[in-house]
């Protein structure tokens, strides 16, 4: 018994240093992926000089040169301040955005890092979508006391009534999920596809626009819950009108048979259906 002890104690010593040596290698190519989206999201909103912060997570956009101050992008947080710079340098290094108020440019800076964080296959953690409102509150106050008209957009998106992914003026040209569309002309009566056609389109489009605020999984999921809701809850508002009719007729404007529904009825039904879903889907986004 004591030769088999000493032969299965180098044994754990390895698979615990095999695992350890596991955890260090996905930690280096987890960094390693992050300093690849740095360099991305600088080549793509056009930064010409990067000068790495090492001290703080401070950033700094030297709008008007291309330049910004921030740190290398390694962990989360700093990579969440590269991008943030990186809109601003995309977004108000010349043009009209160089002339906007300061509380306006944060706000897009903002929207900016969130968008090229999905469009990168990265989430941005809430507690840092959080202080971002924060951070732009605190924008608002500055341009609030020195007399500069306040967007409403911007005050929105403090309290947080407003997405960070509302469409931008304008995005790089190598983004696919949120490239700036532009809308076509209104299609004439004659060149309108048939109903059914239609109909998949429009749901096609308004999952690929909620897309762009949660994963299309998820856009998906709201989708079907709220047209099942919507059908279980007309179903539900309609028997419940028929059962009220039975012990408190209503007066009838049109005649009908007993049993038959009122068109009034029935959209009265749907609306409630419609209620309910509206309900369920807030439901959804607000406790997930």
């Amino acid at each position: 018994m004591a030769i088999s002890s000493v032969v299965l104690e180098p044994t754990r010593l390895s698979r615990g240093s095999n695992k350890g040596a596991e955890i260090r290698a996905k930690i280096a190519a987890n960094r390693a992926k992050r300093l690849r989206i740095a360099e991305a999201m600088k080549n793509e909103a056009g930064v010409t000089a990067h000068t790495v912060n090492n001290e703080n997570l401070a950033g700094l956009a030297y709008i008007g040169t291309g330049g910004i101050y921030s740190p290398e992008g390694r962990k989360i947080v700093q990579l969440y301040t590269l991008a943030h710079e990186c809109g601003h340098i995309f977004l108000h290094n010349s043009g009209d955005g160089y002339t906007l108020p300061g509380h306006v440019k944060e706000l897009e800076a903002e929207s900016y890092a969130h968008q090229a964080f999905r469009e990168h296959g990265m989430t941005l953690p809430r507690k840092l979508s959080k202080w971002g409102r924060t951070y732009v509150g605190s924008w608002i106050e500055k341009d609030r006391a020195a007399n500069i008209p306040i967007d409403p957009r911007a005050v929105a998106y403090a309290a947080g009534r407003r997405s960070p992914y509302e469409p931008l003026r304008m995005v790089p040209t190598t983004w696919k999920n949120f490239r700036a569309a532009v809308s076509p002309a209104a299609p004439t009566i004659a060149a309108r596809q048939p109903w059914p056609s239609s109909l998949l389109t429009v749901v096609k489009r308004a999952l690929e626009r909620l897309g762009q605020y949660v994963s299309h999984a998820e856009a998906l999921t709201l989708f079907r819950l709220a047209a099942s809701c919507a059908l279980h809850g007309t179903t539900a508002c309609l028997f419940g009108l028929l059962i009220l009719q039975v012990f408190h007729p209503m007066p009838d404007v049109f005649p009908k048979r007993p049993g038959d529904v009122t068109g009034a009825e029935f959209l009265t039904a749907v609306a409630g259906g419609l209620w309910l879903a509206n309900l369920a889907v807030l439901w959804r986004t607000t406790t997930r």
